[in-house]
């Protein structure tokens, strides 16, 4: 049979994930990732870059 009937990927090694791949498909990634931009937003209402782009009344 040729290589073109075969299924894709069939002949590739199996390649373990990276530890950064196994703890994305944790669900503390999405809370972690949330909670970081969460965290940043907080830190730049407070900060006074938000003030100089606040007009004054």
């Amino acid at each position: 049979m040729s290589a073109r009937f075969t299924a894709p990927g069939a002949g590739a090694p199996a390649k373990k994930p990276s530890r950064f791949e196994q703890f994305k498909q944790t669900p503390a990634f999405p809370v972690l990732v949330n909670l970081g931009l969460f965290v940043a937003g907080i830190a730049f209402i407070q900060s006074p870059l938000m003030d100089m782009m606040a007009p004054q009344l």
